[in-house]
């Protein structure tokens, strides 16, 4: 509010030494003014409401996802038991001629060595551990439960009896050929392992021909894809899970309440929650159910103080900000009404002044108050008076500003590059001096992956991003030597990204079995006409005929995922750029190592426009 002062201060009037009306706001106003705030505090509750109720959506959202997430690893664990517990099926067209089908077939074995049938075992068990890397034990029993054989990829050795006597023989029968997967107590029964991150199902096999039982399998496969995903994905570290088949019995998890089969079938409908109390403290269960693979349940059970504190703290900062809202509400509301209040009662006062003689009083008069036209009248009437009794009063004015200022953060786009770089720096001050070179060339590694657009790259960029690849590789497997032998003129022609790394690391992964086996690779590189050849080789183990021609067949299959999926991506990438004359050549024989050829066109480097 301006202020003024009087240029003949002899005479100070009373007015400016005590004003004698006190501000009130009146009746009407002072209803408004709590209607108004009562309509704010109304819309901040409801906002308030929907924000918790969105809050606990985001968290069932988020819980059922995981639930789902759960299901599709089980699904795709159990699809994998399904095909190499069948695995004495796999020849079945040639049951005749096929060893292994004689000797659980045909009567007196067929004619079947023991010597010749722990040949064939071994030789079919290594092709479904190829395929299926996950599989830890395969024991093949007779239709009447004796041991027949077994295959292991850790150091166990079930007893050669007769195990029909457990509890599984008789549930295998019932499933009629579909999996059965065992409980805890029926693996160890058999002499196996059981952990939180394996299943072992057991399965009845049946004769196509004369549709009568001629085996039994027990596959032991490795889970660890769920609990990881679980531990990775969810949101409380108090949170417990477990997968259940249809009937109720627990598959994997670490959670051992048992749920009763009317709580587990109310989720065929949809997702479904139920709280229930144990021990005195209430848990909240998200039951989701998956139709494939005969039937499952995830269950994830919650601490419902969590979601609940989870929910509060969610909605605090819009309790907080409501509530600065309200106040910074009202008092805008009250300083509209003292602002009109405060200068009518100065008019008054003036007026009161001027009928008493005293004419040297004014009114500050701002020229955006609505009351500014009777402001200046009254002044100006003042002043004429003033004029001749006394001197021209003289305002001084004074102005203050105030200006807010708002801050504003960026998201940086190169977050996970700058993590990697302080997870080094952290390392090296520490002394980790191998930690730091790792995360070094994992950031070179990604940002080559995600930060170069290009369709394509020289010779020599693919081969200093080998380079990176191959130095984090050795802190893993310091016996692996990778060689390149590529002539320094084919650098500059170009090729599509990522062609190399991914041959050598399917390489590095899938030519030994042996982690101590001294594994060579070598890259080799050179022109032939208007191409360029290029072949990653390696002296591990070699592949089997069939398996060989399965992979090859594979890479030209769009829906074939059974089969080298790196190598069918780069085959493809390949083919789609340069055309269907180019692309990889797969070469292996047993013993004697695999060779990858791939053929790309030559393709100079662009001059810069």
């Amino acid at each position: 509010m301006k202020k003024f002062t009087l240029l003949s201060p002899a005479k100070i009037p009373y007015f400016f030494r005590k004003e004698r009306r006190f501000y009130h706001i009146s009746l009407k106003l002072q209803i408004l003014m709590v209607v108004e705030v009562l309509l704010l505090i109304s819309a901040y509750l409801l906002i308030l409401f929907y924000n918790i109720q969105n809050c606990r959506l985001q968290q069932n959202t988020a819980i059922y996802n995981l639930n789902h997430m759960l299901l599709f690893h089980t699904n795709s664990v159990l699809e994998k038991l399904d095909v190499t517990s069948s695995f004495p099926l796999a020849h079945m067209p040639d049951r005749y001629k096929d060893p292994l089908l004689k000797y659980l077939i045909e009567k007196k074995h067929g004619g079947i060595t023991d010597i010749e049938l722990y040949r064939v075992f071994l030789n079919r068990t290594n092709e479904v551990c190829i395929q299926f890397p996950e599989v830890e034990s395969i024991m093949l029993l007779d239709k009447d439960g004796v041991l027949i054989d077994s295959k292991f990829v850790y150091n166990i050795s079930p007893r050669k009896e007769d195990y029909s006597s457990g509890s599984w023989f008789s549930k295998c029968q019932e499933m009629a050929g579909k999996i059965y997967i065992l409980t805890d107590e029926e693996t160890l029964s058999l002499g196996l392992r059981s952990t939180f991150q394996n299943l072992h199902a057991a399965r009845i096999l049946y004769d196509h021909v004369t549709l009568k039982p001629f085996c039994i399998t027990i596959t032991g496969i490795r889970a660890a894809d769920i609990p990881i995903t679980f531990n990775t994905d969810r949101m409380f570290d108090e949170q417990s899970y477990a997968i259940y088949d249809s009937s109720g019995q627990k598959f994997i998890g670490n959670l051992d309440i048992p749920l009763s089969r009317d709580t587990l079938f109310a989720s065929r409908q949809g997702n479904y929650s139920l709280t229930l109390t144990e021990d005195g403290k209430d848990y909240v269960y998200h039951i989701s159910y998956n139709m494939e693979s005969g039937g499952s349940y995830s269950v994830i059970r919650t601490p419902r103080h969590l979601l609940i504190q989870e929910q509060l703290r969610a909605v605090s900062v819009i309790l907080i900000g409501g509530l600065i809202l309200i106040l910074f509400n009202v008092s805008i509301f009250l300083g509209i009404i003292i602002s009109i209040n405060r200068p009518l009662a100065r008019l008054v006062n003036m007026c009161e002044e001027i009928g008493r003689g005293n004419f040297s009083v004014r009114v500050p008069c701002s020229q955006t108050d609505e009351l500014s036209y009777l402001t200046q009248s009254l002044n100006n009437m003042s002043e004429r008076v003033q004029q001749l009794i006394n001197e021209v009063y003289v305002r001084t004015l004074a102005e203050r500003d105030l200006e807010l200022q708002m801050l504003r953060s960026q998201i940086n786009p190169h977050f996970l590059y700058n993590t990697l770089e302080n997870m080094r720096m952290s390392a090296y001050t520490h002394g980790y001096m191998e930690l730091s070179e790792m995360c070094l060339l994992l950031s070179k590694v990604l940002r080559y992956g995600v930060t170069n657009h290009a369709a394509l790259v020289t010779i020599r960029e693919e081969l200093e991003h080998l380079q990176y690849y191959t130095s984090l590789l050795h802190h893993c497997f310091p016996q692996l030597q990778v060689d390149t032998f590529i002539d320094k003129r084919l650098y500059e022609y170009c090729t599509t990204k990522l062609i190399f790394q991914p041959l050598v690391e399917n390489a590095a992964n899938h030519a030994v079995k042996d982690p101590g086996y001294s594994l060579r690779i070598q890259v080799w590189g050179y022109e032939e006409k208007n191409d360029l050849i290029f072949t990653v080789s390696d002296n591990g183990q070699g592949m089997e005929k069939e398996y060989l021609e399965d992979l090859r067949c594979s890479l030209d299959e769009e829906n074939n995922t059974r089969y080298g999926i790196g190598l069918k991506n780069i085959h493809r990438r390949i083919r789609l750029y340069y055309g269907k004359d180019y692309g990889l050549l797969i070469n292996s024989s047993p013993g004697k190592g695999t060779a990858v050829t791939v053929r790309i066109p030559k393709t100079p480097t662009q001059a810069p426009s």
